[in-house]
């Protein structure tokens, strides 16, 4: 499927980092096990890594436009590698620490979409960003299910953390090869200061700054604004992803680590199949706005069907599997979407970067709020999900017709090649968004 190696390369970057990152799924609690309210701890670490992300991926992201995609690929992934290392202490500390300096190693996702971007034209993009999407979104997943393995074949594993940490870190040692094998998809030389790249990265934490720049560039490329805020949508209705470690081991459930990861693995084995399977035969054949529609007004009563199956396991694996093969393509189709929107802009790593920095704000306020609802019952979580989700319909359906040109297409042929940004659109409409 992926006609170029140097796609191969990306991808298997990209996936590396995200096992590296979540790999440890329900032995996390290893880590925490001195400390009260073990489900809110678990969220909350999630929610320390992405708002540290806020900062740091769109300084990443500038950096890569100004200097090029590898420099910036090799330095992220030997950061990411020696914040694993932070793990082999089963402590508090080095949870809390490896949460922190992944936060700030999570520019390398933007770099990942900018040179899928640059590598790839639009017919091909829709469907590579939309895998890419998928893998970096669901890293809370993903990462159990490649990792876990380890914990089904040793005895050992189930008992410590310490060798699927050393597995972790084994990864990381290969993804640093991998970086180093990465060829340029952006070869540029242009004078960048750290003082510039700082401020880049001062400025995302003023939150009105991104926003600022996001609107900007809806300017340039009218649709982009609603589009990406569909995105964040449909991030606040997928986050019990990162909630799901907590709900398996520490809800009535109360699965031990090998039952958890065998739940991982299956979620995952079919959300894998299904995306590439969506991405690589569907994506280009459907309206993309009416399949949002249904996954999301789907995922409304998967959720709730989530917070009633805390003590049944069989409706837990049923319901989690009409999910998998149906709204985990969601975020999907949302971040390919937003990748060929951007691919016609300027600035592809800056932009990449803001918007994971926006989207790391909303994962981050998703993760708080389902680590304060969890600490009330296991089901509140779910229910703020379904929320989001009806939120996900309701927008969807009001989507202006800038937007509409890019969500209504079935192949990104239909958008032409001629079209500018401020030109009428084919049904003489005004390409400016309301």
């Amino acid at each position: 499927m992926l006609k170029k190696p140097s796609l191969g390369i990306i991808f298997a970057i990209a996936l590396l980092d995200v096992i590296a990152a979540n790999g440890l799924g329900p032995l996390l609690t290893d880590y925490l096990i001195n400390l009260p309210a073990q489900s809110v701890m678990l969220t909350a670490g999630t929610a320390l890594m992405l708002s540290i992300q806020l900062a740091f991926s769109p300084a990443i992201g500038y950096w890569s436009d100004k200097r090029g995609r590898r420099p910036a690929t090799i330095a992220t992934t030997i950061a990411s590698t020696l914040t694993t290392l932070l793990l082999i202490p089963v402590q508090t500390w080095g949870y809390i620490a490896n949460r922190c300096f992944k936060g700030a190693t999570n520019g390398l996702y933007s770099v990942m979409r900018s040179s899928v971007a640059d590598l790839t034209e639009k017919d091909e993009l829709l469907r590579y960003a939309g895998l890419m999407s998928f893998v970096v979104g669901s890293g809370t997943i993903l990462g159990p299910m490649c990792a876990g393995w380890l914990m089904l074949v040793f005895s050992e594993a189930r008992l410590s953390p310490l060798p699927i940490v050393t597995l972790l870190i084994a990864l990381g040692i290969v993804n640093v090869c991998l970086a180093f094998l990465f060829k340029e998809t952006s070869p540029k030389h242009d004078p960048v200061t750290f003082k510039e790249i700082a401020q880049k990265g001062g400025n995302a934490l003023k939150v009105v700054s991104l926003w600022k720049q996001l609107a900007d560039a809806d300017e340039e490329m009218p649709g982009l604004k609603p589009l990406f805020l569909l995105n964040i949508l449909a991030t606040l209705g997928m986050g019990y992803y990162a909630f799901f470690v907590a709900f398996l081991t520490k809800s009535s459930l109360i699965m031990t680590p090998r039952e958890t990861v065998q739940f991982f693995m299956y979620f995952g084995g079919l959300a894998v199949a299904a995306n590439l399977i969506f991405f690589t035969y569907i994506a280009q054949r459907v309206n993309k706005r009416k399949v949002i529609l249904f996954l999301a007004s789907l995922s409304v009563v998967l959720q709730v069907l989530y917070a009633f199956s805390k003590s049944s396991v069989t409706l837990l694996y049923v319901v989690a599997g009409v999910d998998a093969i149906t709204v985990s393509i969601l975020t999907g189709i949302t971040g390919s979407l937003l990748s060929v929107m951007i691919k016609e802009g300027n600035s592809q790593g800056e932009m990449f970067g803001n918007i994971q920095g926006l989207g790391g704000m909303a994962t981050f306020a998703t993760a708080l709020v389902n680590s304060l609802l969890s600490g009330v019952s296991m089901k509140a979580p779910f229910f703020f999900g379904a929320l989001s989700m009806a939120a996900v319909v309701i927008w969807t359906i009001r989507l202006p017709e800038a937007t509409r040109q890019y969500t209504d297409i079935k192949s990104v042929h239909e958008l032409g090649t001629t079209r500018k940004p401020n030109d009428p659109l084919p049904n003489g409409t005004s390409n400016k968004t309301p």
